[in-house]
């Protein structure tokens, strides 16, 4: 749930038993700087820049603002950095000189008020262009060298939805159970590759549908390994990997007159090894972005929000590995 306190986060401090592979400290002010000098906005914007144009030409309430789509952008990159509301941004763009220099606004220039920040938000979950921005942003990372492409890891997470609030409710949100526990809410999947633990693949759905349902949505199956757990195991999958030529990485699964064998126990540890890299992008956004809930009430404006947060993690792990 947005927040209406700044969240001091140091976005490339990791804690000391964190496994990432840099540990970069810096203060905010330092932190945007290198954001906003590491990224090719150009090359960024130029896609969506396009679709914003045809909006306007169209007298869409939504394209009638006159604000630079990289500073409705970059406003979004604050909002999840800082995990603040609307009018919370608002105030601290105001307010902060460092979140004014990372927009390129002088004194002069107005600000993009709440109002305009959530019109461009329901624009950008309505078209799309959340995944379109967070796959432009790829490319550079590919640009990098930072998705190798050798491996990929499948997982989910759930997000819980927003607390009903009096008369509203989530209505796009549906009930899952896990270890024993319902939930209410939502699930966003990711495929990271093995090596960088960049987030390749985002797809986001409603609680019910299964994990492995969004498995052919993040695997391109191009890579030379896939790993999973073994919510994702099915003979069907297995042999489309095998015919592919692509080492199977899912964990075996037991069944009630066929558990597992020692040997396929020792194996499951072994790729386990690997498996859990997924989790650390679901803790990045928990524990420093401060994304533990959904904070709007229907699908496409959170499937917005995780895939912001999982930009906000590409992004970092773009600048810790070119540091």
């Amino acid at each position: 749930m947005r927040s209406n306190k700044i969240n001091n986060v140091d976005l490339f401090t990791q804690a000391a038993n964190d496994s990432f592979s840099k540990h970069i400290k810096t203060k905010s002010k330092e932190a945007l700087e290198i954001i906003k000098r590491r990224i090719n906005w150009q090359k960024l914007l130029k896609p969506i820049e396009k679709e914003i144009l045809k909006i306007k030409a169209n007298n869409s309430p939504a394209g009638r603002s006159s604000f630079d789509i990289r500073v409705i952008v970059k406003c979004f990159i604050l909002q999840t950095i800082y995990n603040l509301s609307d009018p919370r941004l608002e105030e601290e763009i105001a307010d902060r000189r460092s979140f004014q220099i990372f927009l390129d606004l002088t004194s002069l220039d107005s600000i993009p008020d709440e109002t305009t920040i959530c019109r461009y938000r329901e624009m950008f979950a309505r078209l799309g262009l959340d995944k379109r921005l967070f796959n432009e942003f790829n490319k550079q990372l590919n640009s990098l060298n930072l998705i190798v492409g050798k491996g990929t890891i499948v997982d989910a997470t759930i997000k819980q939805a927003q607390a009903t609030s009096g008369s509203r409710r989530d209505n796009d949100a549906d009930f899952t159970k896990k270890r024993g526990k319902t939930y209410y809410g939502y699930k966003g999947h990711l495929a990271i590759d093995e090596d960088s633990e960049v987030i390749k693949t985002v797809e986001f759905t409603k609680a019910s549908v299964h994990d492995s349902s969004a498995f052919d949505q993040l695997v391109d199956y191009t890579e030379k390994a896939v790993f999973a757990d073994k919510a994702y195991a099915n003979k069907t999958r297995r042999k489309k990997l095998e015919a592919k030529n692509i080492f199977d990485g899912i964990l075996a699964k037991g069944y009630r007159n066929k558990p597992l064998s020692k040997s396929e126990k020792r194996f499951n540890k072994l790729l386990s090894t690997v498996r859990n890299r997924v989790e650390r992008p679901f803790a990045f956004m928990k524990r420093v972005l401060q994304y533990s809930r959904c904070s709007y009430y229907d699908l496409k404006r959170n499937r917005f929000e995780f895939i912001m947060g999982s930009l906000v993690y590409n992004i970092r792990k773009m600048i810790t590995a070119t540091t």
